[in-house]
């Protein structure tokens, strides 16, 4: 999975073993063929489907079975329904680079979305409300959805969105605020990939959100939505979103525009909405394989967010005061501000390996990276550091931190994770331990 992890090893000791072990393990653990064929059987006269919690559905047998969807994992979740279910047709958008899928396969731009996509989401949108009702279709979500399902509403171009977006993206808004704003710049989002539905959908979701709210899980395209065009106006003045997409929303809060869908809509009597993989699910993947190891292991939960550099350097001082052959695990998403000024190359968790490795002590490894194997504007996953990264860090680090050009510092100190596109997204994972000589 990682692809230099034996060059990684060799420069930076045994402590970069167990991390990069532990990473892998935590990879393994939501690999979305193996969530889909967890959660979807048949039983012995009907399908059943089962979730994160223990819910539990039911289903009777239906006329035609069709698979939509949009993410950066959903190639391989549509791939293992197919081969649970009789498919009889479907459509899904994922990334350039990321493998077909046995159904009809559109690879669009992530993260800011482009013609293919909206080519893609038309497609989507026509089966879903084609079927019949005795069909059953199957909505399958990942990270990278929202971007990769754009279909504008009416008045607004792809333009629009593009220019939206990128300036969101740049600006440091949480993911939160971004999709409250993609919500209500769309004709799918905020539910309303279910209007005008016939048929049962069933949504199958690999979360990449905080919290894993399905509101918020590639902008919630299956679920009600409780945010509204006041909310999105907030969010488009806070970070001085202008144009046609500000425009638009300032005429929806005027009350000119119809609203997303909220949870009154009769169309959501007819939806089931699953979370069958989140971050946790990484994190407890990691943490078990430390532990198998003889390491103490503390989970921190999966909802770090701030600064990345601020979450760098929290790992660092949280380190001090760990024993000796002990370990921490912690999964979230951060984010990086880029302001006005010129910046470089990377991403938050190559902006958090670096903070962390400028202020860490000497027996430290620790590394963070995306589960799916993009970092920012990088071609990196993450970044591991450990004590023989340190002295470089702290001689040039700051330099580069202040220009948000953590790719290139962390180049020169061998730290880079190369993993290629993952074919998962759960957030982001780190993981620390304490002792270089844990074998």
């Amino acid at each position: 999975m990682i692809k230099n992890r034996a060059e990684l090893e060799k420069f930076h000791g045994h402590g970069a073993r167990i991390v990069l072990a532990a990473l892998e393990a935590g990879l393994k653990s939501v690999e979305p063929g193996a969530l889909v064929r967890r959660a979807v059987r048949h039983g012995k006269k009907n399908l059943v489907i089962k979730g994160i919690g223990g819910r539990t559905l039911e289903l009777d047998d239906f006329g035609d079975i069709y698979v939509v969807g949009a993410g950066k994992a959903t190639a391989a979740m549509a791939d293992a329904l197919c081969k649970i279910v009789k498919v009889s047709g479907g459509a899904i958008n994922v990334p350039y680079g990321a493998a077909a899928s046995e159904v009809e396969t559109m690879h669009a731009s992530h993260p800011v979305p482009d013609e293919n996509g909206v080519k893609g989401a038309e497609k989507i949108v026509d089966i879903v409300r084609k079927a019949k009702k005795d069909d059953l279709v199957f909505v399958l979500i990942s990270g990278g959805g929202s971007a990769l399902m754009p279909l504008p509403a009416e008045g607004i171009s792809l333009y629009d969105k593009q220019e939206a977006t990128s300036a969101l993206l740049a600006s440091g808004a949480s993911i939160h605020e971004i999709n409250v704003v993609r919500k209500h710049l769309s004709a799918v989002k905020g539910g309303q990939l279910v209007r005008g539905a016939k048929c049962p959908v069933v949504s199958l979701a690999l979360s990449d959100v905080v919290g894993d709210d399905l509101s918020v899980i590639a902008s919630g395209p299956t679920f009600p939505d409780q945010s509204t065009f006041a909310d999105a106006v907030r969010v488009v003045k806070k970070y001085g979103i202008r144009g046609a997409a500000g425009r638009h929303i300032e005429k929806g809060a005027r009350g000119l525009l119809s609203e997303t869908l909220k949870q009154d809509d009769p169309a959501f009597a007819r939806v089931h909405n699953f979370i069958i993989g989140n971050n946790a699910m990484a994190c407890k993947g990691a943490a078990s394989y430390l532990r198998r190891k003889g390491v103490e292991v503390s989970y921190l939960g999966s909802a770090f967010g701030g600064e990345a550099r601020d979450l760098g350097r929290r790992f660092a001082h949280l380190a001090s005061g760990m024993p000796e052959s002990s370990a921490i695990v912690a999964g979230g998403e951060a984010t990086v501000r880029l302001g006005s000024k010129k910046h470089g190359k990377g991403g938050r968790n190559q902006e958090a390996a670096l903070a962390c490795a400028i202020v860490s002590g000497n027996k430290v490894t620790a590394a963070f990276m995306g589960t799916d194997g993009i970092d920012g504007n990088s071609d990196a996953a993450g970044a591991i550091i450990s004590q023989q990264s340190a002295a470089t860090a702290k001689k040039i680090g700051r330099r580069y931190l202040a220009v948000h050009d953590s790719y290139h510092a962390l180049k020169e100190m061998n730290s880079l994770i190369f993993t290629g596109l993952t074919g998962t997204n759960v957030n982001d994972i780190a993981v620390l331990v304490t002792d270089k000589d844990i074998t």
